[in-house]
This record gives structure tokens, sequence and C-alpha cells, in this order.
């Protein structure tokens, strides 16, 4: 009898060291990675040249432009067009992901087109007020 209690001790011993360290399986459930691929962005240059070809009703083949400074939001630079003489300066601001053309020529620059974009002095160190009279910024 007292060999059954001592093996009955011992067994319960075993099986609580068992129970307690021997590692347990672990049920890993994966995940799986849903990967997006990237988004083909147009860039700035090409939006640029489209607002022009827009704007001016040519192909956007035909537009030929050079940037000077580019904040990300407001741009200026040089512009033509193939199979024509000279070209000229442009003033653009992006809003809502769009370049649009504030001003562009040969000319002078309107105050009154330029100011509600706060275009630095470096793109416009100066411009004429609706009054004719030449503001330096």
């Amino acid at each position: 009898m007292k060999n059954i209690i001592i093996g009955l001790l011992i067994g319960i011993i075993f099986t609580y060291i068992f129970i307690t360290y021997y590692p347990k399986k672990q049920t890993v459930t994966i995940q799986p990675t849903v990967t997006q691929a990237p988004t083909a962005t147009a860039s700035d240059t090409d939006l640029l040249k489209l607002a022009f070809a827009q704007k001016y009703n040519k192909s956007v083949a035909d537009v030929n432009l050079t940037i000077k400074i580019n904040t990300g939001v407001l741009a200026n630079g040089g512009v033509s067009f193939v199979g024509e003489n000279g070209g000229g300066w442009w003033l653009a601001a992006k809003t809502n992901g769009s370049w649009n053309i504030v001003q562009d020529g040969n000319g002078t620059i309107t105050c009154e087109l330029t100011d509600p974009y706060n275009f630095p002095t470096s793109m416009v160190p100066e411009c004429v007020n609706k009054q004719g009279k030449l503001i330096k910024k």
C-alpha cells in the first residue's frame, strides 16, 4: 500500500511538472498583409502643362514649360508653345490639388490678381495696382 501511495504521489508530481513546464502548442493566426499598389501621381510640371494646354486650347505636347520656383502651392516660371515665337512668364497657385494659372504673359504683373495668393517677393517683386501705380513688394 505504501508503494502505491508513493507511486501516486510521484505520478501527481510528474503530471504537475509536465502540465506546468511543458511548452504548450500555440495557435498562431496569420493575418494576410494587404498591400496597395502605389498610385501614380502627375508631377507639378505635368499638371502645369495641362493647365496651360486647357487655357490656350493647345495640346499638352505643345507646351514648353520651365519652373523657376515651386513652393508646392505657388510657382512661377516661363512658358512657350511649339510653333510660336517667344514666350512669357507665368504665376500659378495650387488649390484642391490642381494648378491654376493666376497670370501669364509679357507685360506687368497685376496686383489685383496676385495679392489674394500672397506670392512671395521672390516671385512677385513688384506689381501694378488698379490705378496703374507700380507697387514694390
